[in-house]
């Protein structure tokens, strides 16, 4: 039974394939918004009582909406979720899509930097990736959505727990 489960939206695509599956599952819900894997959460890991860590990726489809005051808002309801979890808890920051302006790079940067407070209260660890990816075309594939092998496997390589 994998000991580590990786929830997101459609930056974890193509995760499962530099993990171990004994060790690691991925589950990808492309589209997803904070609130939505929010109302999944607590279902996907019930029945997996081995699961020793939870790490959430999600967030770049809530910061292209820019409503940063509601995603905040969602983000807290995320956080308060995940402390009813009886596991190592990890919430992996949005990526940024390489298209994205100034203006988006700039929310993102603020969201970021709440959310680096606000995991640390909630006793969540904080895998900021934005510096990482911000501007970095070759880590994505052509749509410029999803990350590349090269973008995952540097992604994988961050997260460096499972």
């Amino acid at each position: 039974m994998p000991r580590v489960l990786i929830v997101g939206d459609e930056a974890v695509n193509g995760i499962s394939h530099v993990c171990n599956p004994k060790k690691t599952r991925v589950i990808s819900f492309p589209g997803d918004t904070v609130s939505d894997l929010t109302q999944k959460v607590l279902s996907l890991t019930a029945d997996q009582s081995d699961i020793e860590s939870l790490v959430v990726h999600v967030g770049a489809n809530d910061v292209a909406k820019q409503k940063s005051e509601i995603l905040k808002k969602d983000f807290n309801i995320l956080l308060k979720t995940l402390r009813m979890l009886k596991m190592k808890l990890f919430l992996s920051g949005p990526i940024p899509s390489p298209q994205w302006g100034d203006g988006k790079h700039s929310r993102l940067d603020m969201i970021n930097k709440w959310l680096i407070k606000s995991c640390s209260a909630s006793s969540v660890t904080f895998i900021h990736n934005l510096w990482i990816y911000w501007q970095r075309f070759h880590l994505f594939g052509r749509s410029g959505r999803n990350l590349n092998k090269h973008g995952i496997k540097l992604l994988t390589s961050i997260w460096d727990f499972f």
